[in-house]
């Protein structure tokens, strides 16, 4: 994965690809990454690598899928994107002019992907246990 902290985009989305958590592996550094808590029971984690402070992935409680971030990939490792999201949320002014399909909301095909790979995957959601540092919550110290 590449060095850096930035997660934005020009436009001030963040490129998210998304991965069956059975298809994920940690190679190395899993000492090294925390996650992080808006609150105590909150059903999203988001896991950064302390050495550098780089948003690595988000966790949906339950989910079957990690949404990691694309710049965390060298350039020439990137999965292409292949869809927006989520674009009712994009700031004023922001026009998409590349051609690809965006969807204000979630789209049925982003829907319909998902559920397939939760079905290929016998609907199971694995666990993500080589998170080895421990939970920040926001507003906490």
């Amino acid at each position: 994965m590449a060095d850096g902290l930035d997660v934005l985009e020009g436009d001030g989305g963040t490129d998210f690809a998304l991965y069956r958590k059975d298809r994920v592996r940690c190679a190395r550094g899993a000492d090294l990454l925390r996650e992080h808590r808006l609150t105590a029971s909150s059903p999203t984690r988001r896991v950064l690598a302390t050495c550098c402070n780089a948003p690595m992935f988000l966790e949906f409680k339950n989910g079957h899928w990690l949404s990691v971030y694309r710049r965390r990939f060298r350039p020439q490792d990137r999965p292409p994107v292949e869809m927006r999201v989520m674009t009712a949320d994009r700031r004023a002014g922001v026009e998409f002019s590349d051609g690809l399909p965006s969807y204000a909301r979630h789209s049925g095909l982003f829907m319909w992907r998902l559920l397939s790979a939760w079905a290929m995957m016998g609907f199971r959601s694995p666990r993500i246990d080589y998170v080895q540092g421990g939970t920040d919550v926001q507003g906490r110290r």
